[in-house]
């Protein structure tokens, strides 16, 4: 009896670690959960850096969804940023949410369409609240480096 609760206590594991990120492949596309306020993610050996004007991130795995920037923008406007993202494995995208929950890809990326070197993207901010997320499925050695000009 023991052996078998042991077995049982093992298979739930094993398929508990296989489905976790079955929610972020099937949350990739689906903007209403993307706009949620709320963060959905799983990541392991993550470190990110934000300094004036500049954000890095490298994730050694990562699904799901995770705000990286927010702020308050007084009056509409159209910015410019430099975006440099590429992975090993996986699918992510950089999205811009605007105050009315809108979705709109900034920059998005397979192992095979990886950045060579940095992209530049313009975003219109809407006044209100605008924020970036990083959306992701299966994603492997993330490297995301983002330049932009204070709004």
């Amino acid at each position: 009896m023991k052996k078998l609760k042991i077995i049982l206590v093992g298979l739930l594991c094993l398929l508990t670690a296989s489905c976790s990120n079955d929610f972020a492949k099937r949350e990739y596309d689906a903007d209403e959960k993307i706009s949620q306020t709320a963060d959905r993610y799983t990541k392991q050996v993550s470190v990110s850096n934000s300094t004036n004007r500049k954000y890095s991130l490298t994730v050694g795995k990562f699904d799901g969804r995770e705000t990286i920037w927010k702020k308050r923008v007084y009056e509409n406007r159209s910015v410019e940023i430099n975006v440099s993202l590429s992975l090993s494995k996986g699918q992510v995208k950089i999205v811009h949410i605007d105050k009315d929950g809108n979705v709109t890809t900034v920059i998005e990326c397979t192992p095979d369409t990886s950045t060579d070197g940095f992209v530049t993207e313009t975003v219109s901010l809407k006044n209100g609240k605008n924020r970036f997320k990083i959306v992701g499925y299966d994603c492997e050695d993330i490297d995301l480096k983002i330049e932009y000009a204070e709004p």
